[in-house]
């Protein structure tokens, strides 16, 4: 549009959109070469694209600028996939006003027929608007699809999937605070005398009440799964000082003696301290560790349940 005869007249203007375009290169080298951007950073290119590229169009003619803002589609795509819906919304707003705005120019402008205009605002509107958004609709409904893959139906726990991806952001966590990593494997005792006795919902509520006491208790600093029928796996980051505190935690927690159906449970620990040569392993030790945990919580339903065991590595 510098060439053409729809673009920008005089030096300010095409000074100003040739800086634009360099900053999008230089963003998009940051990107490609630099760390990985994060939502914060797609959000501030966003704000970007829609100012930038509304601050270059109003230099064209009007025509020229109707033409151009199917360019907010872009944006638009940026919003669907790594941005929120409140900026979606935003964005769609910003867009569809300037190439109303636009519209009323052309129309007062005369240069093209009224008919050619409108035709040529609907399929803009359609392109910038309407897409991103039955995009984003669809996005939505990839996404919660793709959540509900990761959880476990009757607790809305994590599953042994969901948990792998969360345990291993916890790694990088205490890694970077140089905090232990601890390992918990829970199973609820006699839980086959509780199905026997109060019947399969029951048992159901059990699991269910002992799925929130834990999403309560590690809801700071850790992360909870269902794993099996009555076992559950918990990671947690946190200072070395508070780490057998918080274990113990976990069985005093679980014990109500208020509970219509009282629940204890053995626990597995295994600690793994900081600093320590496993933590060379990366987040694979995680795996290591709940074998470690596994065999810990054995240890403590052999010694009669209702209590935990620890290992530190």
């Amino acid at each position: 549009m510098l060439f053409s005869s729809r673009g920008p007249h005089g030096f300010g203007a095409q000074a100003w959109i040739s800086i634009m375009l360099l900053a999008q290169v230089a963003v998009a080298l940051r990107w490609f070469f630099g760390p990985p951007p994060v939502k914060r950073d797609f959000v501030a290119f966003a704000i970007f694209g829609d100012v930038g590229t509304a601050s270059v169009l109003v230099l064209y003619s009007p025509f020229g600028a109707l033409v151009g803002s199917s360019l907010f589609a872009l944006t638009g795509g940026l919003c669907t996939f790594f941005v929120s819906q409140k900026w979606m919304l935003a964005h769609l707003a910003l867009c569809c006003g300037f190439i109303a705005a636009m519209t009323v120019l052309n129309l007062l402008a005369g240069d093209e027929d009224a008919p050619t205009v409108l035709a040529t605002s609907l399929v803009i509107f359609a392109a910038t608007a309407v897409v991103p958004l039955l995009a984003h609709i669809a996005w939505t409904a990839i996404s919660r699809d793709a959540r509900r893959s990761l959880l476990d139906p009757l607790t809305n726990l994590l599953n042994r999937r969901g948990f792998d991806d969360a345990a291993e952001a916890l790694w990088h966590r205490g890694r970077e605070h140089n905090f232990s990593l601890t390992v918990l494997v829970i199973d609820i005792d006699r839980f086959k005398v509780v199905n026997d006795y109060y019947g399969h919902d029951s048992g159901d509520t059990v699991i269910v009440r002992v799925a929130d006491r834990l999403s309560l208790l590690f809801q700071e600093d850790g992360v909870v799964a269902r794993t099996g029928g009555e076992e559950f796996v918990a990671v947690f980051a946190a200072p070395d000082a508070v780490v057998d505190e918080r274990i113990e935690e976990v069985v005093e927690t679980l014990y109500n003696s208020s509970d219509n159906i009282p629940i204890t449970v053995s626990v597995g620990a295994c600690v793994l301290a900081s600093p320590s040569s496993m933590w060379v392993d990366g987040p694979s030790v995680i795996n290591k560790a709940g074998r470690i945990a596994d065999s810990m919580m054995y240890r403590a339903k052999l010694d009669g349940g209702n209590r935990s065991s620890t290992t530190k590595l």
